[in-house]
């Protein structure tokens, strides 16, 4: 049986970011989870949610403690891509747009009292100045922007190639199979083999709710829909300087977000959007890893196009498309970083905005795993989990259900 000091399960963007600390720490560390599969429909192991080509990165934020884990996250975008020769990031900027008044004045507000309170390069956009800075976006009157000139896009397949190729040069090695039970601390993996931990770190996005522990994260996970809208080369051409976009539309709940063109690994330009005030709660691994082999809701996919028809009214689009994606959400609205268990830590909750900063986020899995103190870290939270009562947590769960459960990645996938 092969033996480690850490075993991280999970190569995804924060599991694999994990492993990159560690390893270059001195640990000896296998990264765990399966690699992208050819065909989704096929495909019997969990999905990782990085399998995409866009991803809207951004330090400014509502929250201080997102802005922190953003901005710490992003200041190493530059070494990761020197050191592994493997771009990623696109820095074209981003924008947070939002009413003045009314029920959902506080977004803008907040995302520019937030970089003003900690210092982060911004630009303040409103009537005339909002126009000329993003004329290709038609945004509801009375809007208020901030504008982050250290955003954009990533590339997140990309990323995490960026950060396994580096923990591999520091000697971490991969497993590239998903784990399908835990023994104390061995690890049965898919093919049968067995890998026995000193400790774990469970990195498995919005499967960790199903994933093989005596207490069950609180998390809700959600199947989303993203919308995608090809466009020409010169169309594209046309649209150079467009930033990345979260904005809310016109009489809306909840913020969009959108995406300048990025070329896909099909060689199209693809703009995104994505968002949504409601959708289907997955329950469980099995009914998550279903979806993920589906495209996405039809009826969602064209409410996000009408939104996208109304705030770029002059885009030309070559076709359309949908795609499905899946969003986790913690009980306290942060990443859960935190040792769980004797030998277990857990590392998990994206929350809709965990791609971007997720180096920083594995660097925290990496502390707490080493027995350090993540509230001591300076983000004003000290991300620790809460967990369901035990009377909900299904205590019958078969192996099938767990192997279904557990899989590489962060919970956010195709999102902002």
């Amino acid at each position: 049986m092969e033996r480690a000091e850490f075993v991280v399960v999970g190569r995804g963007l924060m599991g694999t970011a994990c492993a990159r600390h560690l390893a270059e720490a001195g640990c000896d560390v296998v990264l765990v989870g399966p690699d992208e599969p050819v065909d989704r429909a096929s495909h019997h192991g969990p999905f990782g949610s990085f399998h995409d080509a866009a991803r809207i990165t951004r330090a400014i934020a509502e929250d201080p403690v997102w802005a922190r884990l953003s901005t710490r996250s992003i200041a190493r975008y530059r070494d990761l891509e020197a050191r592994s020769g493997i771009p990623f990031h696109t820095p074209c900027g981003a924008m947070m747009a939002g009413p003045r008044d009314g029920p959902m004045a506080a977004f803008a507000r907040d995302v520019l009292d937030t970089a003003a309170r900690l210092g982060l390069r911004h630009q303040r956009l409103e009537g005339a100045a909002l126009s000329a800075r993003a004329p290709m976006f038609t945004l509801p009157k009375g809007n208020l922007a901030a504008h982050d000139p250290s955003g954009g896009v990533i590339d997140p397949r990309a990323m995490r190639r960026a950060e396994e190729a580096l923990a591999v040069a520091a000697g971490a090695r991969v497993r590239a199979r998903h784990v399908v039970a835990r023994e104390g601390g061995t690890l049965i993996l898919a093919d049968g083999s067995r890998l026995q931990a000193d400790h774990v770190v469970l990195a498995t996005g919005g499967w960790a709710a199903a994933a093989p522990l005596t207490r069950r994260p609180a998390m809700r996970v959600y199947q989303r829909t993203v919308a995608l809208a090809e466009v020409s080369e010169a169309e594209a051409l046309r649209l150079a300087g467009m930033p990345s976009l979260i904005w809310v539309p016109e009489g809306g709940e909840t913020d969009l977000y959108l995406l300048p063109p990025v070329r896909y690994p099909d060689g199209r330009l693809w703009l995104k959007i994505g968002g949504e005030a409601a959708s289907p709660e997955a329950r469980d691994g099995a009914a998550l890893n279903g979806w993920f082999k589906t495209g996405g809701r039809a009826e969602a996919g064209a409410a996000l196009l009408a939104e996208l028809g109304r705030v770029m009214p002059d885009l030309a689009i070559r076709r359309t498309a949908t795609a499905a994606c899946a969003v986790s959400f913690t009980a306290t609205g942060y990443p859960y970083v935190a040792r769980i268990e004797d030998g277990v830590t857990l590392l998990t909750g994206g929350n809709g905005a965990g791609a971007k900063c997720a180096d920083e986020l594995g660097r925290l899995g990496a502390v707490a795993a080493l027995g350090g103190d993540v509230a001591a870290e300076g983000l004003g939270a000290d991300l620790a989990p809460v967990f369901e009562p035990l009377q909900k947590r299904k205590l019958t769960e078969t192996a099938a259900v767990v192997a279904s459960a557990v899989r590489p990645g962060s919970a956010k996938s195709l999102n902002s």
